[in-house]
């Protein structure tokens, strides 16, 4: 079969992608990855055939769009500002996915560009199966407002829905005029149910109880998806030599704390903040960041790509930003998490850890000395040391998205 992944957003968006099309080339499948300029040569490493989807969108998240605007109280500034960074390379993305689907199968997507790349397929007449890295469907099991009664939690999932469709449907009908297929009658959620295409749930069930019963086959678990060691290793370029000496670090003294916000800009107070929080309560710190901090006997700087997989299990805690990727990888390695959240699906990461007591965590700007202190405790490192050995393996949620999208073909 032929498949084509386009892969929009940051390295992380782009790697559980990565990991199933591998899978599917080395099953014998005909593979093509397209992902933003700036990841695609990571993407090219791997052996896989890779396309630029996109321009390189690393300006866009160091920009005031997604620093400021998107944050803004003002829910008019921050609808904008969501209609703006789905936009973002959309006419080029639109031409690479359109010439993707003519020579596959199945068309496959991550979070970011869905509805595109949706009309993109029908126009084709293939197949559509994204991957969903959490829950972004209307729901009664997550609870994203603190405890709400069940009715309250459908309608804010259904509002979130409505509004995201306000914010793309402009564009759609316009690329559905230039495809010439007719104008969608609503947002994409309904349309893919009512089509009984599948929705892979790229992530563990137990993270979100319920959620699996009450969706169905349709959208169907798989548990977090990651690279295989060989195709990590030449994604991730010179990860290899930095994490060895992270992890020659680790192991020389008590296991430090992890502390890094993977692409999310961060400012260099904030970071330093943080380790010097860390390092005032005894702990040793491994800083995983760009900035410059101020020398310590108790800190690691490391910059550039890490293999968490790798580093995680040699450390006692992390500290990072939620994202669904490194959340995941802390989840694996068995340890103890506080996140400082900046937006999107940060805060429903938060909450889930807290649910299972692995984990805790506010927003970053709130984030105090207090939340680190459970860092420190017995009952959390035991509770997220079982945690992991009830996760999905890797290799058989690779299995099984490859196993869905097989089926979608």
């Amino acid at each position: 079969m032929r498949f084509g992944f386009a892969m929009h957003g940051s390295r992380g968006d782009v790697q559980p992608g990565v990991a199933v099309a591998q899978a599917l080339a080395d099953r014998g499948h005909d593979v093509t990855v397209a992902a933003p300029e700036d990841i695609a040569p990571a993407v090219s490493r791997t052996g896989l055939s890779t396309r630029v989807l996109c321009p390189d969108n690393s300006e866009l998240l160091q920009s005031a769009l997604v620093k400021e605007r998107l944050k803004s109280k003002n829910p008019s500034v921050r609808l904008k500002a969501l209609a703006e960074i789905s936009s973002f390379g959309a006419e080029t993305s639109e031409q690479v996915m359109g010439e993707l689907a003519r020579d596959a199968d199945v068309l496959v997507t991550g979070l970011l560009a869905q509805e595109r790349a949706a009309t993109v397929a029908e126009s084709a007449q293939v197949s559509f199966v994204p991957l969903h890295y959490c829950p972004i469907r209307a729901n009664v099991s997550v609870e994203i407002l603190g405890s709400t009664p069940r009715w309250a939690r459908r309608a804010f999932w259904s509002i979130g829905d409505q509004v995201n469709w306000w914010t793309v449907r402009g564009r759609d009908r316009d690329l559905r005029r230039r495809l010439g297929i007719a104008t969608a009658t609503g947002p994409l959620p309904r349309r893919l149910r009512e089509a009984g295409g599948s929705e892979i749930q790229a992530y563990d069930a137990l993270m979100f109880p319920g959620l699996a019963d009450e969706w169905g086959p349709t959208r169907p678990f798989t548990g977090a998806l990651l690279p295989d060691e060989p195709t990590r290793m030449a994604y991730n370029g010179d990860a290899g030599a930095v994490t060895a000496r992270a992890v020659d670090w680790a192991d020389a003294g008590d296991r430090p704390v992890y502390v890094g916000f993977g692409s999310m800009p961060i400012e260099r107070e904030r970071i330093d903040g943080i380790v010097e929080s860390l390092t005032a309560m005894g702990l040793r710190v491994i800083a995983h960041t760009s900035h410059d901090l101020p020398e310590r006997d108790a800190v690691l700087r490391v910059s550039g790509s890490v293999d968490h997989e790798a580093l995680l299990p040699h450390c006692r805690g992390a500290v990072h930003h939620g994202g669904a990727g490194t959340t995941a990888a802390v989840a694996r390695a068995g340890i103890p998490a506080v996140v400082g959240w900046l937006s999107a699906d940060q805060p429903m990461w938060t909450a889930s850890l807290r649910r299972l007591g692995v984990g805790g965590g506010r927003r970053l700007r709130k984030l105090d000395d207090g939340d680190l202190t459970l860092l420190l405790d017995d009952g959390v490192a035991e509770r997220a040391a079982d945690l992991a050995d009830r996760l999905t393996p890797p290799d058989r949620a690779v299995a099984r998205a490859c196993d869905v999208l097989l089926a979608a073909g």
